[in-house]
């Protein structure tokens, strides 16, 4: 079997001189927008970060005062709960002594 060939490698080469290219114009510009851009919107990020904590700031004291209303809430519950308790139980005696009364001034 034949082995295969390989074509012959060319001596790499360097160019002698390095072509000049003078930036247009147009290139400036768009490097100028771009950077005042980036600029732009740096600052807008800065804005956007110190409003979000702002937000977050008055999220968590909103929670602290949204609790502590669920506590008084919870509160005022059990206190009138107690207090329907117990004025039950002072109806209920006044309603027995009327009773009684009542059958004892009508024998």
């Amino acid at each position: 079997m034949a082995e295969p060939t390989t074509p012959p490698r060319e001596p790499e080469t360097t160019p002698r001189q390095i072509a000049e290219v003078t930036p247009s114009y147009h290139q400036a510009v768009g490097v100028a927008y771009i950077t005042e851009a980036l600029m732009q919107m740096q600052a807008t990020l800065g804005e956007l970060k110190s409003d979000v904590k702002h937000l977050t700031a008055a999220s968590e004291k909103q929670g602290k005062k949204t609790d502590r209303i669920s506590h008084i809430i919870f509160a005022a519950g059990v206190v009138l709960t107690i207090l329907l308790a117990i004025g039950g139980f002072l109806l209920n005696k006044i309603w027995d002594g009327l009773v009684l009364a009542l059958k004892a001034a009508g024998h």
